[in-house]
């Protein structure tokens, strides 16, 4: 039987769940062949002429269904195969380490327990770790691919037999039908049923025409599904021999008792040493929680004095700011009186340059009455030139020469007037 039985845990024993889909897809098939589109089909005349043929059609179905099922099997392998069981070693690890590996790949979900690589890496760490040594690991291992071939062989078994016995029901329907068309028949009468002796013949050969061609099919697809499955057992040897062969420390069994009692020694060893450790840990615990508490008084006290100083400082530095108030106070009372000072003196020096202002402005005055004679004897001379222009034309002379000299007279009298009043004006603003 196929292993596929594995996977309908709630069918009964006696049941096959390949068994059971062949029987459903037999019964399909044949509802459709015996459809009235199908009759006289070539389908339907090598696959319903005779019993013989149901039988070889059905177990012909039974052995596809069951290399379909055991190919579905394949993607699942091969995602395991690529999985990573076992972290990368570093060296020989102690046979110990194995139980650790186990509980690691104990970890993988059931899909990737189930493989065949899952399976072989339980199985050898579960032996490493039950046993404690690696000396027979080699031996294992083949054993355990030994296994796996063996586990294949089984699984197809199936799909030989059915190889095997299909030319049989091929050939046994060929005798049924040739003891079928030549029984009763008379040496007489055999000319006149040559035709039904001969059409009887013919469907004898069709049903050894399906047995072959259901053989050869069923041959080819056990040899793909054979290779396919040998190509993985012979990757997750290779793996398996990789990782797990030369991983671990060689130990002879019958020092395993010696090796398990020097350890125990070790373990009380190292449980003594850790208590040890923890004692002095708890020691130095104690002193660092008393330095703490010595250091956090330290750090009161010195925040105290810190306090009280910073105390004694604020009070100097009010007292400063007091002096310098007062000090401050008594030069602004000082600037207040210069300024007061400074402002009569200003003021004085208003009212002088408001009296200068009022001398500069008699001044003017006194220039511009200057400017006007300065004018006027600019007209008296153009008079001058005209008269003497004249006396040139009515040479007059004498009489000119007197009116001349009154006219000098009168320039010198009043010149002598304005100098006079300018110099008295001068010795005012002097003054």
């Amino acid at each position: 039987m196929s292993k596929a039985k594995k996977n309908s845990s709630a069918l009964p024993s006696v049941f096959d769940l390949p068994l059971l889909l062949a029987a459903v897809c037999t019964g399909v098939f044949y509802y459709f062949v015996t459809q009235d589109g199908m009759q006289g089909s070539l389908i339907q005349r090598y696959t319903t002429q005779h019993a013989v043929e149901y039988v070889i059609v059905a177990a012909f179905i039974w052995g596809l269904v069951d290399a379909a099922l055991r190919f579905c099997t394949f993607p699942r392998e091969i995602f395991a195969l690529k999985q990573e069981w076992l972290p990368p070693r570093k060296g020989r690890e102690n046979v110990s380490q194995a139980g650790v590996l186990l509980a690691q790949v104990e970890k993988k979900s059931t899909m990737l327990k189930q493989s065949r690589i899952g399976r072989r890496y339980i199985e050898a760490l579960t032996y490493l770790d039950e046993k404690g040594s690696s000396a027979e690991l080699a031996e294992h291992l083949r054993s355990l691919a030994d296994q796996d071939y063996e586990l294949t062989q089984s699984n197809f078994g199936l799909i030989r037999f059915i190889c095997w016995v299909t030319p049989m029901f091929g050939f046994l329907g060929t005798v049924i039908h040739f003891g079928t068309a030549l029984s009763g028949q008379e040496a007489s009468s055999l000319g006149d049923n040559l035709p039904t002796v001969v059409a009887a013949m013919g469907t004898a050969f069709n049903a050894t025409t399906v047995a072959l061609s259901a053989a050869t099919t069923m041959m080819f697809c056990l040899f793909l599904c054979e290779r396919t499955e040998r190509g993985i057992i012979t990757a997750i040897d290779r793996r398996a021999e990789r990782e797990l062969l030369n991983r671990f420390e060689v130990v002879d069994a019958n020092l395993t008792p010696f090796l398990s009692a020097v350890q125990a020694a070790n373990q009380t060893t190292l449980d003594a040493v850790a208590a040890h450790g923890e004692r002095q840990l708890n020691a130095w615990s104690q002193a660092l929680v008393a330095l703490q508490q010595q250091a956090e008084a330290q750090q009161q006290w010195q925040s105290q004095v810190f306090a009280a100083t910073l105390e004694k400082f604020e009070e100097r530095v009010n007292e400063n700011d007091h002096n310098r108030e007062d000090k401050l106070s008594k030069a602004i009372t000082a600037l207040a009186s210069h300024s007061q000072d400074h402002h009569a003196l200003i003021d004085a020096s208003v009212q002088r340059v408001a009296g200068l202002q009022n001398e500069f402005a008699q001044l003017a005055t006194a220039l511009s009455g200057v400017l006007e004679g300065d004018r006027e004897m600019l007209q008296l001379q153009a008079h001058l030139a005209d008269n003497l222009r004249l006396l040139r034309e009515t040479q007059q002379i004498d009489s000119v020469l007197h009116e001349l000299t009154a006219a000098i007279h009168l320039l010198t009298a009043r010149a002598q007037s304005i100098s006079g009043s300018g110099s008295a004006s001068i010795p005012k603003r002097a003054a």
